[in-house]
């Protein structure tokens, strides 16, 4: 019924623990795809180990290409009516699936969406019980979510997704921010979203990870999927424009924040500048937007000398 898709490289540490969560969900009709990226330590090992105590367990070996291609190999395997994504350095409750699909049965949806757990320690692995509480959302309220950052992350692992709504979507490889890249193509296929806020999506922070690394020229490609955002939005309804204008804000603002000052820097920069200079005090207006987006506009066109410093103080996970 559900097919999970696991990009594996290099978690040998962490491997076993995200899929004894995963073998041991209440909801057992699953396939469970392990897509082992050209690991260079023992994790190609584990996940053959794993296919040979558990059925469901399918793997997959390839050279290394990123995590976007092992996702694409994944979905091109899967075979079951509905699909979820998880990270093998992550950990989830054994009843995420049968929440996840719960929830979109009951009401009728096209990808259903839980509550993320921010982990920073193993003390931290102890996941509450159901919220009763669901909203739903349309395509189009569902993107202005995402946009806005104002309910659920863009991430690809936290959702279970029918099947079909990836029949022409892949994700894009060699690039970070691969999520946010495709996801509200995917939310716009679709009839019925439904949020759960029951936080059974363990995210675990390492030291290691993308979102604690230094700023690098990978990261500067928030630009382009603004642009990507913008293109899509063009010739929608004027809530999705603005939506759009916010979260060219919030990339703007990640590439002025974070970019290195010098030279190999600039022209990122300068765009983010631009993109400030065009749609920062009309989204200042907007009631929709992050009050750290806001805080961030005013001192940016108010008192941008202690900018840098006061932003970087506010928890990105709060």
């Amino acid at each position: 019924m559900i097919s999970i898709v696991i990009p594996v490289y290099n978690v040998e540490k962490y491997l076993d623990t995200c899929l004894n969560s995963i073998v041991n969900q209440t909801f057992k009709d699953l396939e469970i795809i392990l897509v082992n990226d050209g690991s260079k330590d023992a994790s190609g090992l584990k996940c053959n180990q794993w296919a040979d105590k558990d059925n469901r367990i399918i793997v997959i070996h390839q050279e290394n290409r990123g995590l976007s291609a092992a996702r694409n190999i994944g979905i091109d395997r899967a075979t079951g009516e509905y699909m979820m994504f998880v990270d093998s350095d992550d950990v989830v409750s054994n009843k995420i699936c049968e929440i996840l699909y719960n929830v979109l049965k009951n009401n009728d949806a096209d990808l259903s969406i839980c509550g993320t757990k921010h982990i920073f320690s193993e003390n931290d692995c102890i996941f509450d019980s159901f919220y009763d509480k669901t909203y739903c959302f349309s395509a189009e309220e569902a993107i202005c979510s995402l946009w806005y950052q104002s309910n659920f992350l863009p991430s690809a692992w936290g959702k279970l997704y029918k099947r079909r709504l990836f029949d022409n979507i892949r994700f894009t490889e060699g690039i970070i921010f691969e999520d946010i890249d495709i996801m509200h193509e995917v939310f716009y296929q679709c009839k019925k979203i439904v949020y759960n806020e029951t936080p059974v999506y363990g995210y675990v922070h390492h030291e290691n990870s993308i979102t604690t690394n230094n700023y690098s020229k990978k990261d500067n490609i928030i630009l382009n999927i603004c642009d990507k955002i913008t293109s899509f939005s063009s010739d929608k309804s004027d809530n999705l424009k603005k939506a759009a204008m916010s979260y060219n804000v919030t990339g703007a603002l990640r590439v002025y924040l974070n970019a290195p000052d010098n030279t190999e820097y600039k022209d990122a920069v300068d765009k983010a500048k631009n993109i400030l200079k065009l749609y920062g005090k009309k989204v200042l207006k907007d009631k929709n937007i992050r009050k750290k987006n806001k805080y961030a506009l005013y001192l940016y066109f108010y008192c941008r000398p202690v900018l840098k410093l006061v932003y970087k103080k506010i928890d990105r996970w709060k």
